[in-house]
């Protein structure tokens, strides 16, 4: 089996307004219908602020740590908020001979004018999972939001995370088109995902939903339904999101080895080796040069 080498980095540097880290956990370098590879994984924000308008930069380097592929998504969700997770997904425009690392972290204020930090509201929604099974390669999620406060949530956005059994993120799809919701109940249509056609992979599903205050046309705090089991069986239906996954992360190095199979790093804040199991038995070292942290 090809060897695999994996790594994730995160990216608060160059955001000098104010002090914290962002950390990117969870992630994984997979292919997930035979094809190119996704680098998929998470940022937790634990910088004491809120983080609205945000994109990933996520690249792909070759065996000789060349970058082959570089890319810039939008945030999964609405806000990237202090003691909560986005997520992200990118699939390569190169083969997957091509890609052996994976890295990511969060857009500065150069490579995203639109960046913004600010004020988030509260919010009182019910996000429930109705559904999630897998017909070999196709997974197919349904759920519901509803909005149990008297003031309307404005473009809610759905985030289905689909993970592995060890919890690394496989692929993300976000939903829009999401209506505006008073005191009532969106059911969404069959949304469905590219997955591979393995049980250990594609082990269970998490939802999150945000979307924006009328009141304030702020950002409000997303509620999930996580931990949803997985059911192998033949949908019934299906239907399409809007996928998450896309430029080079500069400002730190990072080397990592790894044997074939899920993979996943988790980066503390500043210069730090992490060591962990990944696939059968093999030992995964991270080691991250260089401090992504900044101050006032």
């Amino acid at each position: 089996m090809k060897k695999r080498l994996v790594a994730a980095i995160f990216g608060i540097a160059a955001l000098a307004a104010f002090a914290g880290t962002c950390t990117v956990v969870n992630v994984s370098l997979q292919s997930l219908s035979g094809g190119n590879e996704t680098f998929a994984g998470e940022l937790a924000n634990s910088s004491g602020v809120n983080i609205l308008e945000h994109q990933f930069k996520v690249s792909f380097l070759d065996s000789n740590g060349v970058v082959v592929d570089t890319q810039t998504k939008d945030g999964c969700l609405r806000s990237l908020q202090d003691g909560t997770s986005d997520f992200f997904a990118a699939t390569s425009s190169q083969s997957a001979s091509t890609t052996n690392v994976g890295l990511a972290r969060l857009a500065n204020f150069a490579e995203d004018t639109n960046f913004k930090i600010g004020t988030v509201d509260s919010s009182d929604i019910s996000v429930t999972v109705t559904g999630v099974s897998r017909s070999t390669t196709t997974l197919t999620v349904t759920f519901t939001v509803h909005n149990n406060s008297s003031t309307r949530l404005n473009s809610p956005v759905a985030c289905i995370v689909v993970r592995d059994s060890s919890n690394h993120v496989l692929t993300v799809l976000k939903v829009t088109g999401l209506p505006d919701l008073t005191t009532t109940t969106y059911t969404s249509p069959p949304q469905t995902i590219t997955v591979p056609d393995n049980t250990s992979l594609v082990d269970h599903v998490d939802v999150y939903v945000d979307g924006l205050s009328d009141s304030s046309g702020n950002p409000v705090r997303p509620q999930s339904d996580t931990g949803n089991s997985v059911t192998v069986g033949t949908p019934t239906a299906t239907a399409t999101g809007t996928a998450v996954p896309t430029n080079t992360p500069t400002g730190a190095q990072m080397t990592a080895t790894a044997q074939a199979g899920p993979t996943q790093t988790s980066v503390a804040a500043t210069a730090v080796v992490a060591t962990q199991t990944a696939g059968a038995g093999a030992t995964q070292t991270a080691i991250v040069s260089g401090t992504q942290t900044a101050t006032p």
